[in-house]
């Protein structure tokens, strides 16, 4: 379920802890943890810049909260940001902080760029590209078989072979599998080899890339 009291985004310029209104700093603490949790990777060593949404919270509570940030889950606190003195939000970009030369909306390019349904099992030996677009395959990726996209891939189904979304070098692309035991995962020129007796979770995953530019598996649950 969806965090509605803190959500951890990455922008142009790094991770932002988002921190929406609340009630106390009891419920943004464990929200925070619970974010944390959904981390499929910790972030150790990595700089994260607070968004406060809300105008209520204490200098004290702020200080607890920087405190807090750096001592349990060993996160940079580089800048903490108010309502009073925010600038213009920042560039939404790639799930990373690797710099990109062109700023684009993720949402709207996945709106117009063109996708592909096959609505059959890719098998071993089968290969499927669609440079133009996103695959949507409503089957299986088995073992030995190959997809490759401009933009995203979502399976359906088990995706046990090889994947590669934003092939034309689109970072912001993702893998969504309903079971994501992959040969290998690779998004622009990124890889990510997952582990050879890695057995299903039991609920769909997202691949993308995250910070420190590697690839993330994580939960998904939505856009």
């Amino acid at each position: 379920m969806a965090n509605s009291i803190v959500a951890l985004r990455a922008y142009r310029d790094g991770l932002h802890l988002i921190i929406r209104p609340h009630l106390s700093i009891t419920e943004i603490e464990a929200a925070i943890q619970q974010e944390m949790s959904r981390m499929n990777r910790p972030l150790i060593g990595t700089s994260v810049q607070i968004d406060l949404k809300c105008p209520t919270l204490k200098e004290e509570e702020i200080a607890y909260l920087r405190s807090k940030l750096q001592d349990t889950y060993n996160l940079t606190v580089r800048s903490i940001e108010s309502p009073d003195e925010q600038a213009s939000p920042p560039i939404a970009a790639a799930p990373t902080t690797h710099a990109i030369s062109q700023i684009a909306d993720v949402q709207n390019s996945r709106d117009s760029e063109p996708s592909r349904v096959v609505p059959y099992t890719i098998r071993s030996g089968q290969t499927e590209d669609f440079p133009q677009g996103s695959l949507i395959i409503y089957g299986d990726v088995n073992s030995g078989g190959e997809v490759r996209a401009g933009g995203d891939i979502v399976v359906l189904g088990a995706l046990r072979g090889n994947a590669h979304a934003g092939m034309n070098g689109r970072l912001s692309a993702v893998i969504i599998a309903m079971e994501l035991v992959p040969l290998q995962l690779q998004i622009g020129n990124y890889v990510n080899r997952r582990p050879i007796d890695q057995k299903p979770r039991g609920y769909p995953e997202i691949a993308r890339i995250g910070a420190e530019d590697i690839i993330i598996v994580e939960k998904f649950v939505k856009f």
